[in-house]
């Protein structure tokens, strides 16, 4: 059974860990940060007392940046994504949050694909955004 709850930075060192065997995004230092920053919020889910999953955005007035969602590899293609990823979606509606925005590499096609499940359209490119050179492909939904 998953369960799905706010997450602060007591959990920063396994967001990491989450991170460096997903997207290898951001150092130990920005989880910290961004779990302690005021107006970022952090999603996780759990399978038992595991962390599996995080999604960390920040709500801008009526807006949202989507900053960081991935699922450990053992726990993909099982509807974890999909679980987080909806209560994501509920949390901006609750806030009434207008629309969403996200980047995501043009080399993931399965989170590119993901997004376009949930409706999520391109808006733009980022020319070598990632640092090994990779482009980010802009996307967003209108929610309400």
């Amino acid at each position: 059974m998953a369960n799905i709850k706010e997450i602060n930075d007591s959990e920063a060192k396994v967001c990491f860990l989450i991170d460096s065997v997903t997207t290898n995004l951001w150092s130990f230092t920005q989880w910290k940060a961004a779990l302690n920053n005021k107006n970022a919020r952090a999603l996780g889910i759990y399978v038992g007392d595991k962390l599996v999953g995080v999604c960390v955005f920040q709500l801008n007035f009526d807006e949202a940046e989507l900053h960081f969602m991935a699922i450990l590899s053992d726990f993909t293609r099982r509807g974890f994504g999909s679980m987080l990823f909806t209560k994501f979606l509920y949390v901006l509606e609750n806030n009434n949050i207008r629309k969403v925005l996200l980047e995501v590499s043009s080399r993931n096609l399965s989170a590119i694909k993901f997004y376009e499940k949930f409706n999520f359209t391109t808006v733009g490119i980022r020319k070598n955004y990632y640092k090994d050179g990779t482009d980010a492909i802009l996307k967003t939904k209108v929610i309400c």
